[in-house]
């Protein structure tokens, strides 16, 4: 409190520093700064100067701080704009010949007041295009995150009202390669503009509903849960990552040709190109699909349990400690999927390994494997005669650890290998442990290891 007030009395008294002659505009280095301005109300405004925007970003820094749910459903730049709306009624309400203490209470007063009646917005739905698999499967949920088909997205959204009869009609024809003629409403083009740049060429959509959380906290957070729960699908692939291939949001990436120039000496060479990214996932038919969503349904329960704790306003759900490092564990797996550079995949796949390990190093990933998947430390479990604990070594001291800190001196060595059984690793470990908190209810991620 006492910080807050000193904060808020130095920006009164900036802002009586403003009400003088040639206060602005400022100048820095030499030259001019263009001031900045907030609503007061009634058609007035109050001009800030550098130092009053650097103390309202403190002040609303301290307020977040003091209030942590707030660290989940706003961003900090969101709350930062909030709080220095708020600022421009309350520093009109005060004279500025009064007792600064006494002037600092009321615009804090205003302040929290004025903050109080900022709601977070209810339930939103976030829409994004998505490839997935080659055709058509039936609509699922993996908790709040819902993958349908394009088609069948359209129609529900229609039904509920969101989306009108006729820009339904028409983004339908679209889709189905029909000329469009120019609508003559200018909202209605706009929307029907927004549903077809939004899901663009893709035949699946993904969405994600959250609630109580602030509009640019909610985006960020709907399109890590959408990432996450793509992911998730992916692990039940033998190699995660050329599934992943296919499952990409719009936002993220789309199927592209790397292309590079090859010369020797005197010469240019037809160096050809590489495609990054694949159209759709792996072929598969809507009754295996169903298959895996049938007998590992608990699975899927827990990954819901996972992405709803990740979007929660609150953080306060059933089993908050276990969701927490079994999502970043997730987390990391999908960076590891998506990394292009073979060492620093190996990394991220260690990192998956060190969640689920609750930090414990190599030692608690040998504990982890023995505990979830069975296999020993010395026990063979490469072709080649290579034990659990050196396959461990290879990812996670040689391949992590080492490049983590810089000593690694086979830098420059083929590591592809070593990515591919990183992967395996962290993919089995991944699902073992989804399995184990379908059948367990404990809350402690150290259990994993026993």
């Amino acid at each position: 409190m006492a910080k807050l007030r000193d904060l808020i009395k130095s920006l009164i008294d900036e802002l009586e520093k403003m009400q003088t002659p040639n206060a602005s505009p400022e100048k820095i280095g030499g030259k001019k700064v263009m001031s900045g301005f907030i609503s007061a109300g009634d058609g007035i405004y109050l001009v800030l100067s550098q130092k009053m925007e650097g103390l309202i970003a403190e002040i609303a820094r301290v307020l977040k701080q003091n209030d942590p749910p707030l660290a989940l459903s706003h961003t900090d730049d969101e709350w930062r704009q909030m709080v220095r709306t708020s600022f421009g009624p309350a520093l009109t309400g005060i004279d500025l010949a009064d007792d600064p203490d006494k002037s600092a209470d009321i615009v804090l007063s205003e302040v929290r007041n004025s903050l109080s009646d900022y709601q977070t917005d209810g339930i939103q739905e976030y829409a994004f295009g998505c490839t997935f698999f080659r055709k058509d499967v039936a609509p699922f949920a993996v908790g709040p995150v819902r993958i349908e088909p394009r088609f069948e997205w359209l129609e529900r959204k229609v039904e509920d009202g969101s989306v009108s009869l006729v820009t339904g009609r028409r983004v339908r024809k679209k889709w189905l390669g029909h000329q469009l003629r120019r609508r003559k409403s200018v909202i209605g083009g706009m929307r029907e503009t927004d549903i077809l740049d939004a899901i663009g060429g893709c035949k699946f959509v993904c969405s994600v509903t959250t609630n109580g959380l602030a509009s640019q906290a909610g985006k960020l957070k709907a399109q890590t849960a959408a990432r996450l729960a793509l992911t998730f699908i992916a692990l039940w692939w033998q190699m995660p990552s050329t599934a992943l291939d296919g499952f990409n949001l719009l936002i993220d990436r789309s199927v592209r040709t790397q292309r590079s120039l090859l010369f020797v000496p005197g010469k240019i060479r037809l160096a050809g190109g590489t495609m990054i990214g694949r159209p759709h996932g792996p072929p598969i038919t809507d009754e295996e699909w169903k298959v895996i969503l049938t007998e590992h349904h608990r699975e899927f329960e827990v990954m819901g349990e996972l992405i709803e704790f990740y979007i929660s306003p609150t953080g306060k759900v059933g089993r908050p400690k276990l969701m927490n490092a079994l999502a970043q564990a997730l987390l990391w797996f999908h960076e590891g999927c998506r990394e292009q550079v073979d060492l620093m995949a190996i990394v991220n796949f260690a990192a998956t390994l060190d969640a689920l390990a609750s930090g414990r190093e190599s030692g608690g990933i040998l504990k982890l494997i023995k505990a979830r998947l069975g296999v020993n430390p010395d026990d063979k479990f490469r072709s080649n005669g290579q034990t659990m604990k050196q396959a461990v070594e290879e990812v996670y001291g040689k391949g992590r650890s080492r490049t983590v800190h810089g000593t690694n001196e086979q830098f420059g060595h083929d590591w592809t290998s070593t990515r591919q059984l990183a992967e395996v690793l962290a993919r089995y470990c991944l699902l073992s442990c989804l399995t184990w908190a379908g059948s367990n209810a404990n809350d402690d991620p150290k259990l994993l290891m026993q």
